[in-house]
Parts: structure tokens; sequence; C-alpha cells
């Protein structure tokens, strides 16, 4: 994997940052089997960990660099579950980066203007089958095209925010809100 820097974003208290490598793996492994170990739950154990295993293997075949999750209370306070991923994306040839990125997705691209340039911005919902029936996730995805680059290259970043099917769409707002946040504290070096 190739080093992915020249990028700072701050985070909340509570979240982590895990590459997607083998070590990134193994750190996050030993945290979420921490977890499941305070959880007491053999059974929920076991499928987390499946659940982990699959998701890690996605991220790793979809050239995901880092991600970042709300793994730790603060404060006695638990994190909804929220997560973060970011990935380098170019363009083809002739396309310039923000027409790119409307290729990963059906969702309007929306472009807001901001002190750094133009920052693009996505959100979709998904309803969950099988394993994740019951559970819809809100996918908000934003890109950050390299300045002075040949206009084809930059950052996606994509966040997960699941919840329960019928939960109060202002902690789903909420959770949206938050990751706004901490999308907007983002800066090239």
């Amino acid at each position: 994997m190739t080093q992915l820097s020249g990028f700072h974003i701050m985070l909340p208290p509570g979240w982590s940052r895990y590459r997607v490598d083998d070590e990134g793996r193994k750190q996050f492994t030993s945290r979420l089997a921490a977890r499941m170990k305070e959880v007491a739950n053999p059974e929920l154990d076991v499928r987390m960990r499946m659940l982990a295993a699959g998701r890690w293997k996605e991220l790793e075949q979809s050239g995901t660099h880092s991600i970042y999750l709300a793994d730790r209370e603060v404060d006695g306070l638990a994190h909804l579950p929220i997560s973060l991923a970011v990935r380098q994306h170019v363009a083809p040839a002739g396309v310039v980066f923000a027409d790119g990125v409307q290729a990963l997705t059906r969702a309007p691209v929306d472009s807001i203007d901001s002190a750094i340039g133009p920052i693009l911005r996505w959100q979709g919902e998904k309803g969950g089958d099988g394993d994740t029936a019951g559970i819809t996730t809100r996918t908000i995805g934003y890109g950050f095209a390299v300045p002075d680059a040949d206009g084809r290259r930059g950052l996606v970043f994509t966040a997960a925010v699941p919840y329960p099917d019928g939960a109060d769409p202002a902690l789903i707002d909420g959770a949206t809100e938050l990751v706004d946040s901490i999308m907007e504290t983002f800066r090239w070096r």
C-alpha cells in the first residue's frame, strides 16, 4: 500500500485511525476483541468478528487506505457506530476529478465552495438485507481534488452511519452533522 499523506483532519475524542493493512487489522481486531469481552456475549462476539473480517476484506479490495472509527467511550458516553474511510481516486484520462467522482455514486454530487477550494459532497441511504436486515446505512461522500495537480487526482472520504429502522431522525441527522463537521476540518498540508 502506498503512503497516503499530505492532509489532516481533526477527530473528536474517542476516535481512532486504522491503516487498512495487516498491522491496522491486528490493532482493530484486538480492540474489537477487548470490547466483546466486556459485553460477555460469545454469540455476538463471533458474529461481530465475522462481519469485521468481511468488511476489512472489502476495504482492502476497494483500495481504502485508512479508516477512522468512533471506538472508545469518552466520559462514559458511547458513540454512534460511525465510520469514515479514505482512499485515493484518479479519474480516467481526459476526465477531471469532479466528473470522475460522479461515477462513484448514483446520488447527485454537490460542489461546495470553501477556503481550501471546492468540496464535493453526496449522500444516499440503503436498507440492509440478510444479516443487516432492519438496519439502514446513510452514506456520505466527500471529494477533495489535489491542488495544483493534473486535475484528475484527489481524495475520497466515505462515511457510513448505520442505524436501526425506525431510529429517531434527529439522531441520524446529528450523526450526519458530526461527520460534516469533521470533514470541514480537512486541510492539505
